[in-house]
């Protein structure tokens, strides 16, 4: 009854805790939704005007003469502005430009990639595809004075943020988007001088022949007008995304974690062999005083294993004694972890042997057993009780150090997660997943240790 308040009381506890975190959690995303839902700050005609040329004037590449070309005979005037909610602000605006997309036809594309592609270097090429780029552009119409409805955020950062999607700049620049994807896209081989030109693949030449109308980039995105926490957990979304489910990377430490599993229960069961006949060799010697030369060897191997770190092991195992024989990367990290492991089992060992009474042996002998059996019937099943904790331990100190075999290119867990951050030049979310994984796998395994501690003090009392 006791027992079952006292698990009663943990589980209040518990849930009480989960509630308040959700608690806290719903008025935060309701003091965010109030905050961001609400309308942004009123602006004047002359200051949108303001952040609409500003913003314009910075889109053209530098060295883009045409791009500068058209930016300087677009107009775009500001009528007025509406604040709405979300933070949004509609600039209605008025605009004129020079109607590239017409004027850039399919004849005069072929034109400019021709010219290009007659050039003898790269450079001269963007050079002569801008010059009839030029040509063309300044024999471009201006279109008449349009309507059009500009977009921008209040943010919490950067203040007032005009909206550029695709389709503003491609309308204001009077369909320079357009002549770009045609350019890229659907121009495959060219016809000059009597010659086929294949620009399909040919990325330097495609470059080249929109160079002069190239854009800096910009983001089509809605700016992010949320809070600090919303931005915060909406970057959090997006690098978790980025990180593990696009294209399947989270299948790296899926597959990472199948490897290290599978090294570390190998090289236990190897090394709790090797454990085991280290540590009879040792406890016969010192009990009997036989096999001397095998406890000299076991004390060398012992000193050896022991004083050297794991990873240069593993490194001369693999690098040094096995590659040269043909063997592969895993069984390589087996034999290495299960070698080293085998050093420290046959300490537990042998000292949970060595800790069982002496008389345990006499009586043994008493009743008329010899060595051996004594040591097989009386001495090992409570070695065995006295060790067993002490060799979980051992596993859970295994699986940790198995975290150096990629250094041999094996593809463990840590490697999925390198793989990961290789693929994404992110540090923060692959390596943290990793070390979350470890953290869970030894938190379990340690508390499958304590049941099994308890359940041993528990026989021990009856």
């Amino acid at each position: 009854m006791k027992k079952m308040d006292k698990r009663l009381r943990r589980l209040i506890v518990v849930l009480s805790v989960i509630l308040a975190v959700a608690a806290i959690v719903g008025a935060l995303v309701a003091i965010d939704s109030i905050i961001t839902s609400g309308k942004a700050k009123d602006i004047s005609v002359e200051e949108a005007q303001t952040l609409v040329d500003t913003t314009l004037d910075d889109l053209p590449v530098n060295i883009a003469k045409s791009a500068i070309e058209i930016r300087k005979n677009t107009v775009v005037t500001v009528k007025s502005v509406e604040s709405r909610k979300n933070k949004e602000l509609v600039f209605h605006c008025t605009y004129t430009t020079l109607d590239v997309k017409t004027s850039i036809n399919e004849e005069a594309i072929n034109e400019i990639v021709a010219s290009a592609a007659d050039a003898f270097s790269a450079v001269m090429g963007q050079i002569q595809a801008e010059n009839t780029l030029n040509k063309y552009i300044a024999s471009a119409e201006r279109t008449p004075e349009r309507e059009i409805d500009i977009y921008a955020y209040e943010t919490r950062n950067e203040g007032i943020k005009l909206h550029l999607s695709d389709e503003t700049v491609n309308t204001v620049f009077g369909g320079i988007l357009d002549v770009q994807d045609r350019i890229n896209g659907t121009m495959s081989y060219v016809d000059s001088d009597g010659k086929t030109h294949d620009i399909s693949r040919d990325n330097a030449l495609r470059d080249g022949c929109v160079g002069g109308i190239s854009l800096k980039n910009y983001s089509s995105e809605r700016p992010d007008t949320s809070t600090a926490i919303r931005r915060t957990w909406n970057n959090f979304k997006d690098e978790f995304h980025r990180n593990f489910i696009k294209d399947g990377r989270w299948k790296y430490l899926a597959k990472g974690l199948g490897t290290t599993l599978a090294i570390t229960a190998l090289a236990l069961v190897l090394g709790i062999v090797i454990g085991v006949v280290i540590a009879v060799v040792r406890c016969t010697y010192a009990k009997t005083g036989k096999l001397i030369v095998l406890d000299k060897i076991c004390k060398v191997y012992l000193s050896i294993i022991r004083g050297t770190p794991v990873m240069i092991q593993l490194m001369i195992i693999y690098f040094v004694l096995l590659l040269p024989v043909g063997i592969e990367k895993f069984p390589a990290a087996v034999i290495c972890f299960g070698v080293n492991s085998g050093a420290y089992v046959s300490e537990i060992i042998r000292g949970g042997i060595m800790a069982v009474d002496d008389g345990q042996s006499e009586a043994g002998r008493s009743l008329g057993l010899g060595y051996v059996a004594t040591m097989w019937h009386i001495v090992v099943p409570q070695a065995f009780k006295a060790i067993l904790p002490s060799l979980a331990n051992e596993f859970i100190t295994l699986l940790k150090e198995t975290s150096v075999a990629f250094y041999i290119g094996v593809a463990d867990l840590t490697q999925g997660g390198l793989k990961i951050r290789s693929l994404t030049y992110s540090n923060f979310m692959p390596l943290i997943a990793v070390a979350l994984i470890y953290l869970v796998l030894v938190l379990a395994l340690s508390y499958l240790v304590s049941l099994l501690e308890r359940r041993l003090r528990k026989s021990d009392r009856r």
